[in-house]
């Protein structure tokens, strides 16, 4: 099984079912043949019930889509929620198998800047951060050069205690956990300062864009989701005693 970037005509990659779950809220997304777009809203993580799967066969049924017929599972790797993205990761999975289906891993960064409605006409650098440890954040610069072309990833993401670039930002989307100090230069220099959204779509229209920061799998067990720092979860159950 193979890694590789989306080389063939993006009309291979239909139909697509897009998931998004790096949020305690998102969706799925089915892209069929005509390129139509039917979409469906969900919560993950909940100790109820689970909302996951019925949506993903909800948005499957509305579009006319069978799982089986499927061509990609796209899904948003994160950074995000631990729960979320082990969820919507490992039902990408398990769909694509049944389906011999290829994934598409679409880093959280770029699903927010597709989804924002205030960033959709900005053009130069804009940053995505999420907030992380001890008043850091992750953050991830994005470019790109016209309001008709896709973001990018400018350098490489990363853990900071404070917000720079080379250039003033056009924009910055950040969480609302994100510490409002580490805001207040931008703020005070007029820079656009918006809660990201994150949108089942947008992952399925980054799919389909492709590019260098999109990874394709053949193997849906390279599908991973992307955590910048070991959740506590993972380091309780590597610590557990094994006797």
């Amino acid at each position: 099984m193979t890694t590789s970037t989306v080389t063939t005509p993006a009309v291979a990659m239909l139909p697509m079912l897009a998931i998004e779950l790096s949020q305690r809220a998102g969706g799925a997304a089915v892209r069929t043949m005509d390129g139509a777009t039917h979409t469906c809203g969900f919560e993950g993580g909940r100790r109820d019930r689970d909302d996951v799967l019925p949506g993903i066969e909800s948005v499957l049924t509305d579009s006319g889509v069978r799982a089986s017929s499927l061509a990609a599972v796209a899904v948003d790797v994160g950074p995000g929620g631990f729960t979320g993205l082990r969820i919507s990761i490992a039902a990408g999975q398990a769909i694509a198998e049944a389906a011999s289906a290829v994934v598409i891993a679409v880093p959280a960064a770029l699903v927010a800047a597709e989804s924002t409605p205030s960033v959709s006409m900005k053009t130069g650098t804009i940053l995505v951060c999420s907030a992380a440890k001890s008043g850091t954040v992750w953050c991830t610069q994005l470019t790109r050069a016209s309001a008709e072309t896709p973001w990018r990833v400018l350098g490489d993401p990363g853990i900071v205690d404070r917000l720079s670039c080379e250039s003033t930002p056009s924009a910055v989307l950040a969480d609302e956990h994100v510490d409002a100090s580490l805001l207040e230069t931008l703020r005070g220099a007029g820079v656009l300062l918006a809660e990201p959204v994150f949108k089942a779509s947008s992952v399925a229209d980054i799919a389909m864009h492709g590019g260098p920061d999109v990874r394709v799998l053949s193997d849906p067990a390279l599908l991973l989701p992307f955590y910048p720092r070991e959740p506590e979860a993972v380091r309780k159950w590597r610590e557990r005693p094994t006797r």
